[in-house]
């Protein structure tokens, strides 16, 4: 019988060890289970915030779209009606009329814009924003001779206009 009852309670001892254990692992994983929940929503909190900052980035970038486009087409008015001095004057910005172009003189590798190109329909090719520039390019269609010429509008950082350069820069 003294064998039966060490054997009895070295099997209740083994028993209250293995549930001792079980519950040890069972509280580990709890708390793995918690601390991914957790992770899980940090990382939905973080996406929800940069969802929420690329919509505001979506519509900034529409905004300067905007604003670009609405200042080109006003200047495209004012050179279609050789309205210079009042470009100059409005827009700060220096040019030499000769030719029936307007030369800009930068950059450098640029060619004088021809004043007939202002007067037809231009459409949105592209459109950069960068820390340093803004830049709006577009083709111009001359729908008389089938002509299209492309061309960028340079603005700097803060909007400024400064030039009309012929092509893609």
């Amino acid at each position: 019988m003294e064998g039966r009852g060490k054997v009895k309670k070295l099997g209740i001892i083994i028993f209250l060890l293995l549930f001792a254990m079980g519950c040890s692992n069972e509280d580990e994983m709890n708390q793995i289970v918690n601390d991914q929940e957790n992770k899980i929503e940090t990382q939905k909190k973080e996406i929800q915030k940069l969802e929420e900052e690329l919509q505001q980035v979506k519509t900034d970038y529409s905004v300067f779209l905007q604003q670009a486009d609405n200042k080109s087409r006003v200047i495209m008015r004012l050179i279609a009606n050789s309205k210079f001095e009042e470009l100059k004057k409005e827009y700060n910005v220096e040019f030499e009329v000769k030719d029936n172009a307007i030369d800009f003189g930068v950059p450098e590798s640029n060619i004088p814009f021809r004043i007939d190109l202002a007067r037809h329909p231009m459409f949105i090719s592209s459109f950069n924003k960068h820390s340093e520039a803004t830049e709006i390019s577009y083709y111009i269609d001359n729908l008389e001779t089938e002509e299209r010429t492309l061309i960028t509008m340079h603005f700097d950082k803060d909007g400024t206009f400064k030039f009309i350069f012929l092509g893609d820069i």
